[in-house]
């Protein structure tokens, strides 16, 4: 009975919240000139769902108290919905990797900062328990799909020959959400619009699986890629938000334990490149983004629930999350790939996505060119999920190029 009470209130104000949009629109006219009706009232909406979310934010002194394990399960119950992949785009089939047969050194993780002892808990605990698989869809570009393709030949994880490029993709939803079926809408015209096979993988979620979990599911991708046969400079990392972080995060790390000094390039459509930021787009466009979060402060913020939770607010813990491999704009990116990075002006995040493109351009003062921002006006934070936007369509087209061009 209360659940059915809960979901009636919640729909009542999801109405509410439209009705309110929608007399805004046509009295004041959109909060921004690019912003049709179908977006703005979709804004609203989901920027109500996600403020209720965090409308009764325990206070420090209660963090103790915090069923992590009861948010999880809420997490599970308003995970984002699937998406339909074009047709015209490509298809996707799934499949899994089999974690036992990757073969990982431990000792390679020795000097990665906070995320060193995880990531040798974690193998350790692989090694012990076995059997463990890591989901992932395998799409396949409409181009390799007609008629005398080779079907079964696209829908196998190998290179089709040793020149292919292919793309490993991280999903976004703030390390607590998500899945490659929440995103098929935005792979399959990746795929489509570059023409290449895309893989993208199913990490684990916090706050049951906090950090490195999720950087160790990319590490093991990234592994087994090259372990079928792809070549690491042709690979290309991709992701939106939190799967953004987790791109810039896992070719650091490549680094780190030498398995890959670079890749093939990198695509990055509002990264989260800075989980303890506090730069002014943060307050400047909260009129605007759809994001929004109690501050860092809060146990029940993003960036702790990902990262450590149930540990307390300390500098120390601010010090560790500022690691580059927790976020990555205070990176080393001397001989990074070439970089797309896209972004809405109006997205929260603007100013840490702006930064990162800064410190590409001062590690690489000879590659001005091979680093590409784009910083699309009045858009939000991962503005390619909205179909009704003209420039997320732009965006499309202009990652695809990039894409293709590698």
């Amino acid at each position: 009975m209360a659940d059915i009470l809960s979901k009636t209130m919640f729909i009542a104000g999801v109405v509410a919240s439209a009705a309110r949009s929608t007399a805004s629109y046509y009295i004041r006219g959109p909060r921004c000139a690019k912003w049709p009706l179908l977006f703005q009232i979709r804004r609203d909406v989901m920027h109500r769902t996600i403020a209720s979310n965090h409308k009764r934010s325990p206070a420090e002194a209660d963090i103790e108290q915090i069923d992590f394990e009861l948010i999880a399960k809420h997490n599970q119950k308003w995970d984002l919905p699937t998406t339909e992949m074009p047709l015209d785009m490509g298809a996707f089939r799934p499949a899994s990797i089999c974690v036992a047969d990757i073969n990982v050194n431990p000792d390679a993780f020795a000097g990665a900062g906070p995320a060193e002892s995880g990531l040798r808990a974690l193998v350790a605990q692989d090694r012990l328990e076995g059997g463990r698989e890591i989901p992932y869809e395998l799409t396949a570009p409409i181009s390799m799909l007609g008629d005398g393709c080779n079907v079964e030949h696209a829908f196998s994880c190998a290179p089709i020959d040793e020149s292919e490029n292919v793309v490993l993709y991280l999903h976004g939803g703030a390390y607590r959400y998500g899945s490659p079926a929440s995103h098929r809408g935005l792979t399959g015209r990746l795929s489509g619009l570059s023409g290449l096979r895309l893989v993208s993988v199913h990490y684990r979620l916090a706050p049951l699986h906090p950090y490195p979990s999720q950087l160790h599911d990319a590490y093991l991708a990234f592994l087994f890629l090259v372990q079928q046969g792809f070549k690491p400079q042709n690979i290309v990392l991709a992701g939106d938000s939190a799967g953004g972080n987790l791109a810039l995060a896992l070719l650091l790390l490549l680094r780190h334990t030498r398995v890959a000094h670079t890749v093939c390039g990198l695509v990055l459509l509002s990264p989260w490149t800075d989980l303890v930021s506090s730069r002014s787009s943060m307050e400047r466009n909260a009129k605007y983004d759809y994001l929004t979060g109690p501050p860092l402060s809060s146990p029940l913020a993003p960036a702790r629930i990902f990262y450590a939770p149930g540990r307390r607010y300390s500098q120390e813990l601010v010090d560790e999350m500022s690691h580059p491999l927790v976020s990555p704009v205070n990176g080393d990116f001397k001989g990074f790939p070439p970089t797309l990075i896209q972004a809405g002006d109006k997205e929260v995040l603007v100013d840490d996505i702006a930064q990162l493109h800064e410190n590409l351009l001062r590690d690489n003062p000879d590659r001005q060119d091979s680093f590409v921002y784009e910083c699309y006006a009045d858009m939000v934070h991962v503005f390619h999920q909205f179909i009704e936007l003209s420039d997320a369509e732009i965006a499309f087209l202009s990652a695809g190029k990039f894409m293709k061009g590698l």
